[in-house]
């Protein structure tokens, strides 16, 4: 005699098997990587932006980008790319070794390269998390 009940119990346990490859799969493949904070700031004290701001003197002499990251996976790493005038001027690579990471990168500026100045935050696989535009006068 057959066992009417076999096929349900075969489709259970193939359904329960795609639920456990999709778990998994979403956890490493879309794990998550999202800024909490960005700033531009002349001066970090304790891990945290001082003196930030949108526009700043050409004499400033050294700007950071602050940025403060959450992530679902870790260790991972986040680049800071520096714009200015639309053009990039210098990527840092950063290290993120927490569900909740503050870190930040700096840059030199000269008083000729008075303008527009952006720095775009990216995630490990390239996708553009934040951005944060200033300017020098």
């Amino acid at each position: 005699m057959r066992n009417k009940s076999a096929p349900f119990f075969r489709l259970a346990s193939i359904v329960s098997l795609i639920t456990l490859v999709l778990l998994i799969f979403s956890t490493t493949v879309f794990a998550k990587t999202e800024v909490l904070r960005i700033s531009i700031a002349k001066d970090i004290e304790n891990l945290e932006p001082v003196n930030t701001g949108k526009t700043f003197d050409n004499n400033v002499g050294k700007l950071y980008c602050f940025t403060e990251i959450k992530t679902d996976e870790y260790p991972t790493k986040v680049v800071h790319v520096w714009l200015y005038n639309d053009n990039i001027i210098a990527e840092v690579p950063l290290e993120v070794n927490s569900t909740t990471w503050r870190t930040y990168s700096s840059k030199k500026i000269l008083p000729k390269w008075a303008g527009n100045w952006k720095v775009e935050v990216y995630s490990n696989d390239g996708e553009l998390i934040d951005s944060v535009e200033f300017n020098i006068k």
